[in-house]
């Protein structure tokens, strides 16, 4: 996996490429933490495969950063990857996150 950072107005863009799995989830998680910027985007249009713990690691930093007061964007999502996504529900768990944090 690659990640290349770009800053744009007070956000952070990470463009990620490559696989996002269990090998490599801890990369892309540690780079969201390092972020300050109040809104960080998430670019998937290079990314090939994500597996579960992938998956698990964006909806875990969603959150996260949404008790902070910021925000996670995730954004041009591969179709055949936004396809996965909406078959497991992750669609839904984000829609449950914006109106309750706690869930």
């Amino acid at each position: 996996m690659e990640i290349r950072v770009r800053q744009k107005e007070g956000m952070a863009i990470l463009e990620v490429e490559g696989e996002l799995d269990f090998s490599n989830v801890e990369q892309l998680q540690q780079e969201i933490q390092r972020r300050t910027e109040e809104v960080v985007e998430i670019d998937l249009q290079g990314l090939r495969f994500i597996d579960s713990s992938g998956v698990g690691m964006l909806l875990s930093q969603v959150r996260h950063l949404y008790k902070q007061g910021r925000t996670l964007r995730i954004v041009r999502i591969p179709d055949f990857i936004r396809e996965d996504l909406d078959v497991i529900g992750f669609f839904q768990v984000l829609e449950a996150l914006k109106t309750n944090p706690n869930a």
